[in-house]
């Protein structure tokens, strides 16, 4: 008899299903080897022995790897043996009908959650913390029953629990833990956590200026601002909201939220929590309190779902009141690939071609909030490899990537970009990646290790690839080291994208034609050939409840590749303007953004007014 059908005889007799029986198996076999690690076996007359198997340590081959070793460990191992009566009982069972019943009795169906909003009077039926904790949501509501969502539906303990909390039959479904967060989510009504929240303070008559005195270790975590940082930390972590705008006015406070790019207000909180929501701030950032006319900068993590976010704070005196701005580094995101990011035909072949090389500098420029850093990963993670030693100096380090050394800038102490980096170039590496060239010091020595044999890969704040070349001679760069150093320059953007939920085609309208046809004449021949004799067909999203109604959903980016040829080289030397370097760029077939984004659009990725929006003048 093996152990997989004791569980299945044990299910029958229990009328428990196959999970279950394996969980009070196992449960009891761990209590049986507790009471004979002592002994050598233990009888029960009728039923079988149980035994202990001492196994030495040895070393066996590795699986995985047939030309290593791995080492096992010694351990005790129990083992059943059927008695002659109960093997003789076991062999009158027919196995396919009992188990046939079972299967039919622990049948489950799955739901489908992704596209589905849960009526607030369902969800009532089920507390939020309830719901979080043993990762179960009700969906639909039925005569005297309450269909719910799980994502162990075998948990018996857990639906006893619910039928004695709702006074109702269970009936359930099987999700995935995506589908799960869809509902969870829907439990988050920032403006009713709120306006819970001061109600309690005004019926508790507690100011929440007086709670949060003294230390940080002090303050209780149920206090009235603590909870409304908490409620606007997780409303921007199910948003996916890469800022936090606290920003008082002459008679409310305004909370808005920055959504793939564009600000959303999302609740008006009442003047009198302004102060304490600050303070709330600076306590969890180790920031002065009582320091209310200077900007101040700090930091803080949290965990949040389970994930791990750091957020940068940063404190602005104004007319009515303090605004604080945090940024969220979601340290549970994960790297993003080349063509993830959105590089596509001929610029992916060049930048695919320059990071193969050995030496030199690969910027990237754009405004702040660009995904320039997010690109830095990509590539690095295009070329990492054990055989080689990449080391980067951030500000702060906003991605953590196992085999790769990666420092942080502290100003306090004067470690800066400069400073850093002259430390580096003595750690014996071969990838440099720099968060930002920022001043001639570090430019200097960007350019200079890259010149002995490092790649060097950074960012700039300029408006397009050519614009980089100017930026580095103001800051003392000679034009010849730009020129034996610089490999190609990436300028892009981040578009939002239209949501697949709810993406309708629309009439192309004649003045659409008409630029789209403009900005095809100019492409670059091989990128032009993929557009001959194709029909122009528009997209945009008509608005839904997984995009807020906006229409957009996500992110992707648009580029402009300018690699550092011949005839560009000899302009750079004679110190010609961005304009001069961008008309010969385009003579030698560079793409520009506003073209890689006409590009998208064709593809239906995007829309003409959001390539527009983030590429005009």
């Amino acid at each position: 008899m093996t152990f997989q059908q004791f569980i299945k005889e044990f299910a029958i007799k229990k009328q428990q299903s196959f999970l279950k029986a394996t969980k009070d198996v196992k449960a009891l076999v761990n209590l049986l080897s507790e009471k004979i690690v002592s002994k050598e076996k233990i009888q029960i007359p009728g039923f079988g022995t149980f035994v202990v198997l001492q196994y030495p340590s040895r070393t066996v081959k590795n699986p995985r790897d047939p030309g290593k070793k791995m080492v096992i460990l010694a351990q005790n191992v129990v083992k059943f043996h059927s008695s002659s009566n109960l093997k003789s009982q076991l062999s009158n069972i027919k196995w396919e009908s009992p188990m046939q019943n079972i299967t039919k009795k622990i049948f489950i169906p799955y739901a489908d959650l992704s596209k589905i909003t849960v009526q607030k009077e369902i969800l009532s039926q089920i507390p939020e913390h309830i719901a979080r904790h043993y990762q179960v949501v009700p969906i639909e509501e039925k005569v005297n029953t309450l269909v719910v969502a799980m994502i162990d539906p075998e948990d018996e303990e857990v639906i006893e629990m619910l039928k004695k909390k709702t006074g109702k039959k269970i009936e359930r479904r099987i999700t995935t833990m995506d589908d799960l967060s869809h509902v969870l989510d829907q439990y988050s009504n920032i403006g009713a956590e709120v306006e819970k929240i001061v109600e309690e303070a005004v019926l508790a008559k507690t100011k929440p200026k007086e709670e949060i005195k003294g230390k940080p270790e002090e303050i209780p975590q149920n206090a009235p601002a603590a909870k409304i940082v908490s409620s606007l930390l997780k409303r921007a972590v199910h948003d996916k909201a890469s800022d936090i705008h606290i920003e008082p006015e002459e008679k409310d406070v305004a909370v808005r939220l920055r959504i793939d790019g564009v600000l959303r207000k999302i609740i008006n909180l009442p003047k009198d929590i302004h102060s304490a929501l600050i303070s709330r701030f600076k306590i969890l950032c180790n920031l002065k309190i009582d320091e209310t006319r200077l900007p101040q900068d700090g930091r803080f993590r949290a965990t949040v779902d389970r994930a791990e976010i750091d957020l940068r704070v940063s404190t602005l005196p104004t007319v009515f009141g303090e605004k604080v701005v945090a940024r969220i580094l979601d340290k549970s995101a994960g790297v993003l690939t080349l063509d993830q990011l959105g590089l596509r035909g001929r610029s992916f072949e060049i930048l695919r071609d320059n990071i193969k090389k050995s030496h030199g500098m690969i910027l990237v420029t754009g405004p702040t909030g660009s995904g320039k850093t997010t690109t830095l990963y990509a590539i690095i993670d295009q070329i990492q490899n054990e055989g080689i030693n990449i080391i980067t100096l951030e500000d702060p380090v906003e991605y953590q990537m196992p085999g790769i050394n990666q420092s942080q800038v502290n100003a306090e102490i004067k470690y800066t970009f400069a400073t850093g980096l002259r430390s580096i170039v003595r750690q014996d590496p071969d990838i440099i990646m720099i968060g930002e060239i920022r001043d001639y010091e570090t430019a200097n020595m960007a350019v200079h290790a890259a010149l002995t044999g490092h790649v060097v890969l950074s960012t700039l704040h300029t408006n397009d690839a050519s614009g980089a070349i100017p930026r580095l001679i103001d800051m003392k760069i000679e034009p010849f080291l730009i020129t034996s150093t610089l490999n190609v320059v990436i300028a892009q953007r981040l578009c939002r994208k239209i949501c697949e939920d709810c993406k309708k085609e629309i009439p192309l309208l004649e003045d659409q034609r008409v630029l789209i046809e403009q900005e095809i004449r100019n492409l670059p021949k091989e990128e032009r050939k993929e557009t001959e004799g194709k029909k122009y067909t528009l997209f945009h999203g008509e608005g839904c409840n997984l995009c807020s109604q906006t229409g957009y959903k996500g992110r992707i980016g648009i580029f402009e590749i300018l690699p550092l040829q011949e005839s560009l080289k000899m302009l750079i030397n004679q110190r010609v303007s961005s304009d001069q370097i961008a008309k010969e760029a385009l003579k030698l077939g560079m793409l520009t953004l506003k073209q890689d984004g006409i590009l998208k659009v064709i593809a239906g990725i995007t829309t003409l007014d959001e390539v527009y929006r983030v590429t005009k003048d």
